[in-house]
């Protein structure tokens, strides 16, 4: 028979495991909602269908509000628990992830507004409408943000690693298409306004990349305790 000690100490875990998994949940769930933002605004680039850029702007704000609540919850989590080791990593790692999905969102957002206002004035690459090419960049950073996340949910290590180094080919792919596509816009002599709505859209997607390099090396830090951040 367990003493009372001993029986309340196996509560103390239990509901601190069950903080753990909530935790992750609302991790998983706010990368959900950036997804779903990404996804949104591939399919108004796929079908045309600007007037939906909109509500991806409006989408945003729920993705804000869940950052809130996922930062109290680990204000909390830290004053209740004083967790170390492995369990302090995966707060940590939370907590940085959450931050970068939400800067992932404004970018989303971002390209959203441009689009709203813009969205046939972006003009031409290569002899290749750049409305085009963003869409399918904009589909690799789906991929991207899809894997990392998995990555993130599996505690995949080698993924993790590879993305922060540059060697995945989908982050390598639009990296390249990112800088053919820039050097387009400064080559081509566009017109003014054509340039500065496509350059607006190609940092958002610069900055979207490095939010999910970010992530991969956030799930190194929480695997192996390794801080390569600024290191690649």
């Amino acid at each position: 028979m367990k003493h009372d000690s001993q029986l309340n100490q196996d509560h103390i875990l239990r509901r601190f495991d069950d903080d753990m998994r909530k935790l992750q949940k609302r991790v998983t769930k706010m990368g959900r909602l950036v997804q779903g933002q990404i996804t949104a605004l591939y399919e108004v680039l796929a079908q045309n269908d600007e007037e939906r850029a909109g509500q991806i702007i409006e989408g945003d704000r729920s993705i804000d509000l869940l950052e809130v609540k996922v930062d109290k919850f680990i204000v909390r989590l830290l004053a209740r628990r004083s967790p170390v080791g492995g369990d302090l990593r995966f707060i940590v790692t939370a907590s940085r992830i959450v931050t970068d999905l939400e800067r992932l969102g404004d970018e989303t957002a971002q390209m959203a507004k441009v689009l709203e206002s813009e969205y046939d004035n972006l003009g031409i690459c290569n002899d290749r409408s750049a409305l085009e090419e963003v869409r399918e960049m904009i589909h690799l950073l789906l991929q991207l943000l899809q894997r990392v996340m998995d990555a993130f949910r599996h505690q995949d290590y080698r993924f993790a690693r590879d993305l922060a180094e540059g060697k995945i080919g989908i982050s390598k792919e639009l990296e390249q298409r990112l800088q053919a596509l820039m050097a387009c816009v400064t080559q081509e002599g566009e017109d003014v306004s054509h340039a500065v709505n496509l350059v607006l859209i190609l940092r958002s997607l610069e900055r979207g990349l490095r939010y999910t390099q970010n992530i991969g090396e956030h799930v190194i830090y929480f695997v192996c305790g390794k801080d390569v951040r600024h290191k690649h």
